[in-house]
């Protein structure tokens, strides 16, 4: 299985990365933290990609999307990794995505997907434990005489502060059945709690209590639920470990330029053979991490059956590896690198809370082994 690009999928590369290199995302970065304005951290380059229409890349073209693969989205996670870009497009235009084009729901299909090509923001709120489980499902639904009420509390949901809808999965008092639910984020009995995390990046809670909801805000409510937020949940996290792979690759791209200009002991540091050895294994490693991210988006791309063990380790793998990578991006750069006048040192934050989501290494780790039959 080749693991090389096609032409068109290097020709988006190349425009997504000319375009996030150029959105200086990393002075809007400091300048909307500084100011608290978490609004503006979570939208980020959102326009901009809707301009470029990357909103629907993985949208088919009769919902007005692009209908590209997964090969092509995860440059996109990767270009916004490296240039530390912010937006909903893991949230909407990767997962919600997803599970609308997964489920067996034709009317929502052609009322949402066409509108997340355009611009609207969907999102996924399905957390509800402080460790990933995506099993955890406490938020309830009840039946009551055809119409539903929804309660329960969701935490870390992604871009939540500025969703127009949220996916919210949640088990039937009648059978526990899990059920798929399209909310609209201002219904009445939504509360919405916003804090921000170590990467700057919003933290959101949403608290749902007797939410009022009608049959045709139920995506999907047979078991097929569970497969769905699967399916959801495994390209999320491919998407996430390219996202993690641009941003290793940049933190180590700067360190080199960085051994290569300082000057300590009349020689450029870069001189000195037990640094040089250190590049050298952060670059090997930063291979492997490469050819992980290719491999998983090129199995969820054409063999199902392989995609969730992929994911697994390819989230796992790649998230210590860009830990690893941007750690030592920090102590290469020396004590100014443990500062805030440094970029460096967000590259390292951004990374760790993306190697949390959607399962740690210890999660995907013992995840791996139960599909591997160990």
């Amino acid at each position: 299985m080749s693991l090389l690009i096609d032409d068109d999928t290097r020709m988006l590369r190349d425009s997504a990365q000319r375009f996030f290199a150029g959105s200086d995302s990393v002075r809007s970065l400091r300048r909307l933290r500084d100011s608290r304005d978490l609004t503006g951290i979570a939208h980020g380059t959102w326009n901009g990609i809707v301009e470029l229409g990357l909103s629907g890349v993985l949208i088919p073209e009769q919902f007005g999307g692009s209908g590209l693969d997964t090969m092509a989205s995860i440059q996109i996670s990767e270009m916004m990794g490296a240039s530390l870009a912010t937006g909903p497009f893991l949230s909407s235009a990767v997962m919600s995505s997803t599970i609308l084009l997964a489920c067996n729901n034709d009317r929502i299909k052609n009322d949402i997907l066409p509108a997340i090509a355009s611009g609207s923001i969907v999102t996924l709120a399905s957390e509800e434990t402080s460790r990933h489980n995506p099993l955890s499902i406490s938020a309830t639904v009840g039946n009551q005489n055809g119409r539903y009420v929804l309660s329960g509390n969701k935490i870390a949901v992604i871009d939540g502060n500025i969703a127009e809808k949220l996916i919210v999965p949640a088990k039937s008092t009648d059978n526990g059945q899990v059920l798929l639910l399209l909310v609209n984020s201002d219904a009445n009995g939504i509360v919405t709690k916003v804090g921000m995390g170590i990467d700057s990046h919003p933290v959101v809670e949403i608290a749902f209590s007797n939410v009022a909801l009608g049959p045709e805000n139920v995506i999907s409510d047979d078991e097929r639920s569970i497969d769905y937020l699967d399916k959801a949940f495994d390209i999320g996290r491919i998407h996430l470990a390219a996202e993690m792979l641009g941003a290793a690759q940049e933190a180590f791209d700067r360190t080199v330029d960085y051994l290569k200009t300082r000057v300590q002991f009349g020689r450029k540091i870069g001189e000195f053979q037990a640094l040089q050895h250190r590049a050298a294994l952060l670059f090997g490693e930063l291979e492997i991490a490469r050819s992980l991210v290719l491999k998983s988006a090129s199995i969820y791309d054409t063999d199902q059956a392989r995609s969730a063990e992929f994911a697994s380790l390819a989230k796992a793998r790649v998230g210590e590896i860009a830990k690893h990578v941007t750690t030592e991006a920090v102590q290469l750069h020396g004590g100014i690198g443990v500062t805030d006048d440094f970029d460096i040192g967000l590259f390292l934050k951004r990374v760790k809370v993306a190697s949390e989501r959607l399962g740690d290494t210890s999660f995907h780790a013992e995840r791996y082994a139960g599909l591997q039959g160990l």
